[in-house]
């Protein structure tokens, strides 16, 4: 049970604050509390669905508590850590996400006794195919949500290494993020089946789309950046996922 309740904070996190945050609610978010509220109220929301299947008693006041947590770290972003200059998107990335962690993890340890060590449970038969299937998702989730936003933090901090500076908003391109999507879920499909060597060819296609595009076109620094981005966040999670067997589906 204590398993299952942080794996399926974690997947109702992924899920609520990159899969289903479309830019303009990032652009709300930031004006103030009503933007920010939404947001909030949309990751909770993912989350207690979650929950709610769950085996957890009094699940629903640990929803409560997520509520107030994610509102109280995402309003340090909304109104203290505002500059995003000299890229610093990408540490302010990483820093709000490891603040969620620790309240996910605070709040499963309150509420089942969880610890990390639980994690290993994944790697041995005595995970269950539920278990498994989450742990899964979660990859897919990193694959197609998080991966895009890493991409493009990272190209601004690179465009900031090669003297251009950027304070606003990144937009994700939503053709990026398909085709990104596309390239992560195939790339780590190959690793975790063994055709490692075949796994670089599905990086070819979306590379080619955005030299087309003329993202290369003057400066190459960002769309390196992307691709490197991209493969190492499919490397990664192939890597985690072997260690888990594939869940059952049919």
């Amino acid at each position: 049970m204590a398993l299952s309740f942080f794996l399926l904070l974690i997947l109702g996190h992924l899920i609520g604050d990159f899969v289903l945050q479309p830019y303009w609610l990032v652009l709300a978010k930031r004006k103030g509390w009503p933007g920010l509220a939404i947001h909030v109220g949309v990751v909770t929301f993912v989350t207690a669905i979650l929950l709610s299947i769950s085996a957890v008693p009094n699940w629903w006041v640990w929803v409560i508590v997520l509520f107030v947590g994610h509102l109280f770290i995402d309003q340090f972003r909304t109104f203290v850590f505002v500059d995003n200059s000299k890229g610093k998107g990408l540490l302010l990335l990483v820093l709000d996400q490891l603040a969620h962690l620790v309240l996910i993890t605070l709040l499963s340890w309150w509420a089942t006794g969880w610890t990390f060590s639980d994690l290993l449970i994944l790697t041995t038969a005595a995970a269950t195919n539920a278990q498994r299937m989450m742990a899964y998702l979660i990859g897919l989730a990193v694959l197609i949500g998080i991966a895009p936003v890493l991409e493009v933090e990272t190209a601004v901090v690179a465009l900031y290494v090669r003297g251009t500076n950027l304070s606003h908003t990144v937009q994700v391109d939503l053709m990026d993020r398909i085709l990104g999507g596309i390239e992560r879920v195939a790339a780590t499909a190959l690793g975790l089946i063994g055709y490692i060597l075949l796994v670089p060819l599905m990086f070819i296609p979306r590379l080619g789309f955005m030299i087309y595009q003329g993202q290369a076109k003057g400066d190459p620094t960002p769309v390196i950046a992307k691709v490197v981005i991209s493969l190492l966040t499919a490397i990664v999670v192939s890597y985690v996922l072997s260690f888990i067997s594939p869940p059952v589906i049919f």
